[in-house]
C-alpha cells in the first residue's frame, strides 16, 4: 500500500512566499515517487488546506491532521516540514505532530524552539566555549538607552528581531543617533529584538545534511553580499555572490567543522540545516542555525548538494525514508 507523505509549506511569518517556493520545489521531486501518495499542504493564519491535483480543496482536521478524499478519510504516515519561520522553525508545528505521532523532517519542537529565539541560542553556543557577537536582548516595552548599548557593543551594530528569518527587519547601524529607530523597525516583526556586535570577517553559510542517521557537512559556500550585509536582497534577489566551495584556508575549514561537530554533538539537529558562521581573523563566530532552510534550485543548500556530487532527489527523498 502507498504511503501518504505531506508537504506543509506557507506559515504565519514574513516567510510565507518563500515557504511556497521552497515547498513546490520539493513537491516536483517527492511527487515521482510511485511508492508514494504526495500531497501539497498549505498551511496559513486563516487555515490548513490540502491543495489535490485537480486543485480541489479539503481542509485539514487538526485533531489527527487528516482530511477527506473521495469519501475516505485520509491520514499522513509522514511530514516533510518546509514551513520556514513560525509555526515551522519555532518548534509549534513539530508539537502538534508529536502529539498526534506523525514523524516529520525537521528537528524536534524542543530544539527548534532554542534555535529560533537567537538570544537563547546563542547563551546556549557561548555554553560550549564557541564564539558570537556579543548582544544586547531588548522586550518590548522595556526601558533601554542606545549610549550604554553603543558603549557595549560598539559602532556599527546589527539589529534584529529574536525570532525571525530571511533578514526581515534586519538593519546594519553606523551611526547610533539611527539605533533607536532601527530597534523599532525590528519590533515589526515581533515583541524581543538583539543588538549584536558588528563581526568584520569573511560570511560563509555551511549546509549539514543526515542520511541513514550519518551526518554530512557539505562544501561550504562563501558569500560576498554586494549590500551592506546579507539582507534579503542579497539572499533571493540575486545582490551577492555565492561561491561553493568558497575560497577557505584549510585551518578555516577545519575550525569550521570542528564548530559545526561540537553543536552537532551536544543538541539533536536532525534533517537538513543552515548555519551562518562568520570568521573573524579566521576564527569562526557562530550567528545562527536555520533548522528549515531555505531549498529552491537557487538556494544555498541545494548547491552545496551538487557540489558534494550528491543527488538532490535522492537527499530529499532519504529524508522521508528515514521517517517510514
Amino acid at each position: 500500500m502507498k504511503k501518504n507523505i505531506g508537504i506543509v509549506y506557507g506559515g504565519y511569518s514574513s516567510e510565507y512566499k518563500i515557504s511556497i517556493k521552497s515547498g513546490e520545489f520539493i513537491f516536483k521531486i517527492l511527487n515521482n515517487n510511485p511508492d508514494w501518495n504526495v500531497y501539497k499542504v498549505l498551511l496559513s493564519k486563516n487555515s490548513t488546506s490540502v491543495i489535490l491535483l485537480d486543485d480541489k480543496i479539503e481542509e485539514i482536521n487538526h485533531d489527527d491532521f487528516s482530511f477527506k478524499h473521495d469519501g475516505n478519510r485520509v491520514k499522513f504516515d509522514a511530514i516533510y516540514n518546509i514551513i520556514h519561520g513560525s509555526p515551522g522553525e519555532t518548534g509549534e508545528f513539530s508539537s502538534l505532530l508529536e502529539k498526534i505521532g506523525i514523524p516529520q523532517t525537521s528537528c524536534s519542537s524542543d530544539i527548534c524552539k532554542l534555535t529560533f529565539d537567537k538570544h537563547e541560542y546563542v547563551k546556549f553556543i557561548n555554553s560550549l566555549n564557541l564564539k558570537t557577537a556579543k548582544q544586547f536582548f531588548i522586550k518590548k516595552g522595556q526601558e533601554y538607552n542606545v549610549s550604554d548599548i553603543a558603549e557595549k557593543l560598539g559602532i556599527p551594530c546589527f539589529v534584529k528581531p529574536n525570532k525571525s528569518g530571511s533578514s526581515f527587519g534586519v538593519s546594519k547601524v553606523k551611526n547610533k543617533d539611527l539605533l533607536n529607530d532601527k530597534i523599532n523597525y525590528a519590533f515589526q516583526e515581533g515583541d524581543e529584538v538583539l543588538v549584536e556586535s558588528f563581526l568584520d570577517g569573511k560570511e560563509v553559510s555551511v549546509g549539514v545534511i543526515n542520511i541513514d542517521g550519518q551526518r554530512t557537512i557539505l562544501p561550504i559556500t562563501e558569500i560576498r553580499s554586494k549590500n551592506e550585509f546579507f539582507d534579503f536582497d542579497a539572499k533571493y534577489n540575486g545582490e551577492s555572490d555565492e561561491i561553493t566551495p568558497g575560497e577557505l584556508k584549510a585551518s578555516e575549514l577545519d575550525d569550521i567543522h570542528k564548530m559545526i561537530n561540537t553543536i552537532y554533538d551536544n543538541i539533536n539537529l536532525s534533517g537538513i540545516t543552515r548555519s551562518e558562521i562568520i570568521l573573524v581573523d579566521g576564527i569562526p563566530h557562530l550567528v545562527e542555525t536555520n533548522t528549515i532552510p531555505g531549498f529552491t534550485e537557487q538556494s544555498i543548500v541545494p548547491q552545496q548538494i551538487k557540489a558534494a556530487g550528491l543527488s538532490i532527489h535522492k537527499v530529499i527523498e532519504s529524508q522521508i525514508k528515514s521517517l517510514l
